[in-house]
């Protein structure tokens, strides 16, 4: 299984989201953030869909797609 990238879920008021991190698409912007608020500023977050479908258009299988999510539901991240 493929884990060169970053996934994790986030609860916000609209729903489960999910953020997927490649290291290429990191702004250094994100290291120096001091809040997760901050960090996720400039960051798309997906529904479960988009994530599902944007892993597939990386080239994972069903299965992969599915272990990353739960992968990503395994690191929630509170945003406050």
């Amino acid at each position: 299984m493929r884990t060169d990238f970053f996934v994790a879920a986030l609860f916000k008021p609209e729903g489960e989201r999910f953020l997927l991190l490649l290291p290429a698409e990191i702004p250094s912007s994100f290291f120096f953030a001091t809040s997760w608020d901050e960090k996720l500023r400039d960051q798309t977050l997906l529904t479960e869909e988009g994530f599902r479908r944007r892993l597939t258009q990386m080239g994972l299988s069903a299965d992969e797609v599915d272990y990353q999510l739960e992968r990503a539901r395994g690191r929630h991240l509170s945003i406050t």
